[in-house]
């Protein structure tokens, strides 16, 4: 019954077992199904228990999606399918005690902006340009990923002026530690230290599985790739799916050598999957042309796609004269299939560059088109939403540095600059005792006083009933008043959000999830994560539809130094990766592509000419 509904090279790559497998899974040929059968064939065929298989992904909608058919598979509800940094989260709080630094269980995660902030304070404590902080921490990370034992010499070591951000990392790191907080890139980073100077630990996980999965392999960076095999020890039982072409992640550490020296780093077999489920003939067709002048790097590992669908689908391309004339065209089009029977949420704009969504989102709203920018601004990034949270956060965790300071004048308590220097220099490890530790004035401490007594209140409550304290947190803070006097304009809408928050946090509680589970969940969730089940256009960047699919897709402005990108002109490596992004944007069509680019479009204010993407012309045969 596993088997059955499988073509064979499915069935190949399901029923391999006793060595390792490399599966080259083009797009759309059913690399999802491959794995869960797999786990499927796994737990009855050779009798593994599901909870001794551990499968890992990029996206908690890839995790989550593989865990409903699974289930569906086996009626059994798998317990290791998961993101990576969904899976260390878990090794981390369950034994982060053997890591043997200043960190415990209820550790938080910072997000992009506690971990800016934090860098920014670090900068202007060392008389640093704070707008040095996004490149700290894009080196910062970057480090992180390469996993080296000492990250400091690391650093050091690179060329100026990157070494100049040693000094940064090191108490960027003693302040996350100092507040019992970790950033996106330590999960991973802490997990595979435990692994390499603890063999005891290490040994003790390998021995939890008896067979792992890894879904999107050609995405994985070095710390990654460090992760599954000291996870995966000597027995071999692994099998890496992945497609080198639509490796494109290379600018966020995914090293696209991984998957390439898969098969000889570990003997493995190799399967191939080529038989596209999604796309029609002609969309292949432009696919399969495009990619196949790829650097000779890929020999061997290039995916020639046949569709198993016999119509021949539409691809249709229009150059304009301007990109308001090109804007017209693609609402037009909207509006001309929405008539056809299409739904909104049926289609989708891919473009390059984030800046050409202005002037599509301008147009439809002209045109009473229903549109969703997947990546925008997001719920939980909202000043009003991150307020109540650090409360909350702060209520859970006293060491929350980031937290604290967000909300010791929310509202206002007047304490100033020179007030709060004191107050870190009472911290040890509760900022409520550093707090009461301070001398203030008689109105400071007396509100200090009343915001010690709130944080200790509810610290026994917060991880069950997270509900039940923002309700009393909100009527005890009067947070009400201070978004009234704040935020007159909006005030209204502000209010709404706070609603909204108390919604999910109601429903949080009504499900017994712990608070802790919420925040990982908020945190770890990418942008498709967020996409919503409105009928309504996607409009996003190539690199966020990775992973989708929509029946009619419209890539816009294919034009020289916006797809390919200008930046990329000078750096071969970076042209291969924007061939490879070109493909991912094609493949995601099922049934109608559009491609449309423009003679003349404003920049800073200025009508600029520009020669259409040399894509075109390698298709031109294709799209007459």
């Amino acid at each position: 019954m596993i088997l059955d509904d499988l073509n064979p090279q499915q069935k190949e790559a399901v029923v391999h077992f006793g060595s390792p497998l490399l599966v080259l899974a083009g797009a759309g040929s059913g690399k999802t199904k491959v794995i869960t059968h797999k786990i499927a064939w796994l737990v009855r065929e050779k009798k593994i228990k599901a909870n001794r298989i551990l499968a890992i992904t990029f996206t908690k909608k890839a995790a989550r999606e593989m865990q409903e058919r699974v289930e569906h598979l086996l009626a059994v509800k798998p317990s290791w399918i998961s993101t990576f940094h969904a899976f260390c989260v878990r090794v981390l709080r369950e034994s982060i005690g053997t890591l043997g630094r200043g960190f415990d269980r209820k550790f938080l995660i910072y997000d992009e902006s506690d971990s800016m902030k934090l860098i920014k304070d670090i900068l202007r404590n060392m008389n640093r340009d704070i707008k040095e902080a996004d490149t700290a921490r894009t080196v910062i990370s970057k480090a992180k990923q390469e996993y080296r034992e000492n990250v400091f010499d690391y650093i050091s070591r690179l060329p100026f002026p990157a070494s100049s951000f040693a000094p940064v990392y090191r108490q960027y790191q003693a302040d996350l530690e100092k507040s019992n907080a970790m950033d996106y890139d330590d999960l991973i980073y802490f997990v595979v230290e435990m692994f390499v100077k603890n063999p005891e630990v290490r040994r003790a996980w390998q021995d939890r599985f008896d067979y792992i999965l890894v879904d999107e392999y050609q995405d994985t960076n070095k710390i990654q790739y460090a992760l599954i095999n000291l996870l995966t020890g000597k027995a071999g039982n692994i099998c890496v799916v992945g497609d080198p072409q639509q490796c494109i992640y290379t600018w966020r550490g995914a090293h696209p050598m991984n998957i390439l020296n898969f098969a000889g780093d570990h003997t493995a077999q190799e399967t191939k999957l080529e038989i596209n489920y999604r796309s029609t003939k002609k969309i292949l067709d432009i696919a399969n042309k495009v990619i196949a002048r790829a650097d000779r790097i890929w020999e061997g590992k290039i995916l020639e796609l046949s569709s198993s669908k016999e119509e021949e689908g539409e691809v249709v391309y229009v150059r304009h004269e301007d990109n308001n004339e090109e804007c017209a065209f693609i609402a037009g089009q909207i509006k001309y299939l929405a008539n056809k029977g299409y739904r909104y949420s049926d289609m989708a704009i891919l473009m390059r560059m984030s800046f050409v969504s202005r002037g599509i989102e301008h147009t439809f709203v002209k045109y009473g088109i229903p549109y969703e920018v997947v990546g925008g601004h997001a719920f939980y990034d909202r000043a009003e939403i991150k307020d109540i949270l650090s409360y909350l956060r702060v209520i859970a965790n006293k060491r929350d540095k980031a937290g604290f300071e967000r909300i010791i004048n929310v509202p206002a308590r007047s304490v100033g600059e020179k007030t709060l220097l004191r107050i870190k220099e009472n911290y040890a490890t509760d900022w409520m005792q550093a707090l009461k530790d301070t001398k203030l004035t008689p109105k400071q401490r007396a509100q200090a006083d009343r915001l010690v007594r709130t944080i200790e209140l509810y610290g026994d409550s917060i991880e069950d009933k997270p509900y039940t304290v923002l309700m009393e947190l909100l009527d005890e803070i009067d947070y009400s008043s201070y978004l009234e006097d704040h935020y007159k304009d909006d005030c209204e809408d502000r209010k709404g959000n706070i609603s909204e928050l108390a919604n999910v946090l109601k429903a949080v509680e009504a499900e017994g999830k712990l608070f802790s589970e919420f925040l990982e969940d908020n945190i770890l969730s990418s942008d498709q994560d967020k996409i919503g089940n409105s009928d309504s256009v996607k409009v996003m960047t190539i690199h966020a539809a990775k992973g989708l699919e929509f029946p009619v897709v419209f890539i816009v402005a294919l034009e020289e130094d916006i797809f390919p990108s200008g930046r990329a002109r000078e750096n071969p490596s970076q042209m291969e990766e924007e061939r490879r992004l070109f493909y991912v944007a094609v493949t995601r069509a099922k049934e109608r592509l559009y491609l449309t680019s423009a003679t003349s479009r404003m920049k800073f204010g200025n009508t600029m000419f520009s020669a259409e993407s040399r894509y075109i012309e390698e298709i031109a045969d294709d799209i007459k």
